[in-house]
């Protein structure tokens, strides 16, 4: 699955003793290798994404061998090669090695070789070591069991990786007696029912018209297309567990990227290149952006894409919800109204709303590619395509994971503030826990917190006496959501804080996830800062505890909060990381601390959060999508200069 020429060679691809190339792979029927195991099969992938993309075909050829070596282009993302568990598939791993090949850096690659003490099929072992592993969230196929009965490449894009898929050969029957090898749907070039199994038609020239033809076309095939068009039916979903925003850089270079077409190949194969002429890896217009790619051109300000560069507007649609998925940059001008209806209008708006000077601001650019990450990712990412395809097919379907808001208040004056800010939130499923710390129900703030509160509220009195983690471990035990995210009474958080809290755990696969509280509202000086800027889009040793989620088994699992007053949420971070867990950080644009002149427990002067390269405004000046109301001027400080002399115990 390369066409990586050097990589190739320098992994001695061409020295086995059989070779099939990419191209071979769908030229008719399906590839069978011989009827006895290898003692070695070599996978060698441009990227983590073509081998994705053609997993079905691999699952589908029944190779079986005692060695597995997988070689993916470029410097894969830590999780997307990862070692297999001890065993697969009921067979024992002997030795598994993963290497980082980076010099050199022309054919930088990286190597997984697992040994086992028999053999296993191919599928099997790239199921393990590629991340399609069952979780908290549903496989990128939401459980659906899918064939693939077309001999087009782009039809097994609509897998994602999932590593049940499997390509069908024309004479292979999709369902059997009910066991576990039953196929759910069929992907064809028609739609209707296979034996009895629902197919999808995907694919096809018709469904992926070039510009010419959709000129050209006769009315009746142009207002099907059309029609079409109002659906999900001709975007393949995008595989949101390789392209995704982690890595992103807020920091960026002057320059940008043009997306160009190779012109040097026989297969339509697109790259990003820069202002100096220098290419990205090359990717296939069928499989789509790459990771390879995508961490290539991160540091670069912008990506411009160019509609004349695709083929037609099908294959324009999902380079932009790709490139969106992933959070890069992407420029992408005025829409026909054609791309618009596979985009989304939302989606499409938002492509419009921003110009290249706009990306010059760090801020506005960040804030710009989470914004169309998070419609992409709900619009197109994988899973929520599938559970949409799955409730048509009338297939159970998993609902979005509930969250629970976790709130412990002291302050019963900053309880509609706090209310308000969760109920702003747009993520479908929330629930707000609130402990009263030292006062009662009957506090006129409580009562009026009840009967205007208008989504599930909890409410519970917690007596003054109790530490902060034992008050955290009675109100996640009234929690009933699947994941619990605690939130503070005065900080400001945006209407998508819990929604990107819940996507991050999702592409992430960790543990904890939580926002970089990098934004501060300094009361004592009248101004916001931002410290840490890229200290995001990492996995990392700790979480805000202010921006924090985890599932609700997860912090059963590591024995809840500590009891104590002080660094609860450390003492989880160690907790998560001492189990083997991880954390992911994600972006700081939902949250600003509020920093308040007086009163806290931990104070190291207002000029420590000074320090360092900090950007700096006057006044309270949140990033773009912060709700609430600003802080009121009365509440600001009096400063000590302007205080009468005898008021500071002066003659």
């Amino acid at each position: 699955m390369s066409s990586d020429d050097e990589l190739i060679d320098s992994v001695s691809g061409r020295e086995c003793t059989t070779v099939i190339g990419f191209s071979e792979l769908f030229d008719g029927d399906l590839k069978r290798l011989a009827p006895t195991p290898w003692e070695r099969v070599l996978v060698v992938a441009d990227s983590v994404t073509a081998l994705r993309s053609v997993l079905p075909q691999l699952v589908a050829m029944d190779c079986e061998a005692r060695v597995i070596d997988v070689v993916v282009g470029g410097r894969p993302r830590p999780g997307l090669l990862t070692v297999p568990p001890r065993t697969v598939a009921g067979r024992i791993v002997s030795v598994a090695q993963l290497v980082s090949v980076d010099k050199p850096v022309r054919t930088r690659h990286a190597r997984l070789t697992v040994r086992f003490r028999s053999v296993v099929r191919l599928g099997d072992a790239l199921a393990a070591v590629l991340q399609s592993r069952p979780g908290r969230f549903q496989r990128p196929t939401a459980g659906l069991r899918v064939g693939i009965a077309h001999d087009r490449p782009e039809a097994m894009t609509w897998a994602c990786g999932d590593p049940s898929s499997i390509r069908l050969s024309p004479d292979q029957q999709p369902s059997d007696d009910g066991g576990p090898g039953r196929v759910d749907v069929v992907l064809g070039a028609a739609g209707g029912t296979r034996h009895g199994v629902r197919t999808l038609q995907v694919g096809g020239q018709e469904r992926r018209p070039t510009w010419t033809e959709v000129i050209g076309a006769h009315r009746q095939s142009l207002e099907r297309f059309v029609s079409l068009t109002r659906t999900d039916e001709l975007l393949p979903p995008v595989d949101t567990d390789v392209l995704r925003p982690i890595g992103f850089l807020p920091d960026s270079t002057d320059d940008a990227v043009w997306l160009r077409r190779m012109s040097s190949t026989t297969v339509p194969r697109l790259a990003l290149v820069d202002g100096n002429g220098r290419p990205s890896a090359p990717f296939d217009a069928w499989s789509g952006l790459s990771d390879r790619v995508v961490d290539q051109v991160r540091s670069y300000r912008a990506v411009h894409d160019d509609p004349w560069v695709h083929d037609g507007p099908v294959q324009q649609a999902s380079f932009l919800v790709q490139a969106a998925c992933a959070a890069l940059p992407v420029l992408a001008g005025r829409l026909s109204d054609t791309v618009r209806r596979l985009v989304g209008d939302p989606l499409a708006l938002a492509f419009e709303s921003v110009a290249a000077a706009d990306l010059d601001d760090r801020v506005r650019r960040e804030a710009y590619c989470m914004d169309i990450r998070r419609l992409a990712f709900e619009r197109h990412g994988a899973r929520r395509r599938w559970a949409a395809i799955a409730e048509r097919l009338r297939r159970p379907v998993t609902p979005p994971a509930s969250v629970s808001v976790v709130l412990a208040t002291r302050r019963p004056e900053l309880l509609p503030r706090a209310a308000q800010q969760v109920a702003a939130q747009d993520w479908p499923n929330i629930e707000l826990v609130v402990g009263l710390h030292g006062f009662n129900r009957e506090h006129p703030r409580v009562r009026e917190l009840e009967s205007t509160y208008e989504g599930s509220l909890v409410i519970a009195e917690i007596p003054a006496k109790r530490v902060l983690g034992d008050m955290l471990n009675d109100l996640s035990a009234l929690a009933s959501g699947e994941l619990i995210t605690k939130m503070d009474d005065d900080d400001w958080y945006s209407r998508h804080h819990v929604t990107d809290l819940v996507h991050a755990a999702e592409y992430s696969a960790a543990e904890v996830v939580g926002a970089g509280a990098e934004f501060l509202y300094l009361e004592a000086l009248d101004l916001t800062v931002r410290r840490h800027r890229a200290s995001g889009h990492c996995y990392a040793p700790r979480v805000p505890g202010a921006a924090l989620l985890l599932g609700k088994d997860t912090l059963a699992a590591v024995g809840g909060w500590r009891p104590s007053q002080r660094g609860v949420d450390t003492a989880l971070a160690q907790a998560v990381l001492d189990s083997g867990g991880s954390m992911y950080r994600s972006h700081g644009l939902s949250i600003v601390v509020m920093r308040a002149a007086q009163g806290h427990t931990w104070d190291p002067g207002v000029e420590y959060f000074l320090l360092g390269d900090v950007d700096q405004w006057p006044g309270f000046a949140p990033p773009p999508g912060i709700a609430g109301p600003p802080p009121a001027p009365r509440a600001l400080p009096v400063s000590w200069f302007d205080r009468p002399r005898a008021a500071s115990g002066t003659s």
